[in-house]
């Protein structure tokens, strides 16, 4: 963090500026990153709808039964997605598979955005640099195996990747959404599976130079 209007060091910098009308503090990444870091927070919420959506088409319940579920059982979105993968399974009749298969495709490039999201929001960020679309993020919580300090640098242009990755989710979602409730088939759905095919190749161009997610999940 660094502190305006006092002489002091705080952390890795030292600010001397006394003037009255200008006290304040700077915290974490150039601007430009932090408004991409509330875009990636935004759409990742986004997604929670249309999910919402699929885990009722395939449950086969009510909107009303589907609230009180997720409300009485506290069902957060990691666990709902792991039930949309069982039920994915077992739904009669059964899911067409090119559905089923880019439903699959969808919820793996959600699970590596969502950790991606995870870090971005919970970790620890560092001063960028002047002039510099550029800092590094650290967990403080936890440690590396030989004990060093759990930190990786994203760039402005990782985190527009990982908005855009994560909008082109939910419009997947959306579109997964839609199809299960269709009763389209034939040419119709080879349609609509294209299109879908171009929404998740925008996903897995946007996540393709991304840095790795840690293993673990934040709740």
């Amino acid at each position: 963090m660094r502190q305006v209007g006092a002489d002091k060091n705080l952390g890795d910098s030292k600010v001397t500026d006394t003037d009255e009308s200008k006290r304040g503090y700077e915290a974490g990444p150039s601007d430009a990153m932090k408004k991409e870091i509330g875009q990636v927070v935004i759409n990742h919420a986004l997604c929670d709808s249309p999910l919402l959506d699929i885990f009722q088409i395939l449950s086969g319940t009510s909107i009303t039964v589907t609230f009180a579920l997720v409300r009485t059982l506290n069902i957060k979105a990691g666990a709902m997605i792991v039930a949309i993968k069982a039920l994915s399974q077992i739904r009669e009749p059964a899911m067409n598979p090119a559905i089923q298969e880019r439903l699959s495709t969808a919820l793996l490039q959600h699970d590596k955005l969502s950790r991606l999201r995870n870090e971005i929001a919970h970790w620890q960020w560092h001063l960028s640099l002047e002039g510099v679309d550029a800092a590094h993020a650290s967990n403080d919580w936890r440690r590396n195996p030989d004990n060093s300090q759990v930190i990786k640098k994203f760039t402005l242009e990782d985190l527009k990747n990982v908005s855009l990755g994560l909008i082109n989710v939910y419009a997947a979602f959306n579109l997964i959404s839609a199809t299960l409730q269709s009763t389209v088939d034939g040419e119709h759905l080879i349609k609509i599976f294209v299109d879908f095919d171009e929404v998740l190749k925008r996903v897995q161009d946007a996540v393709l130079g991304l840095p790795e997610p840690l293993a673990e999940e934040l709740s």
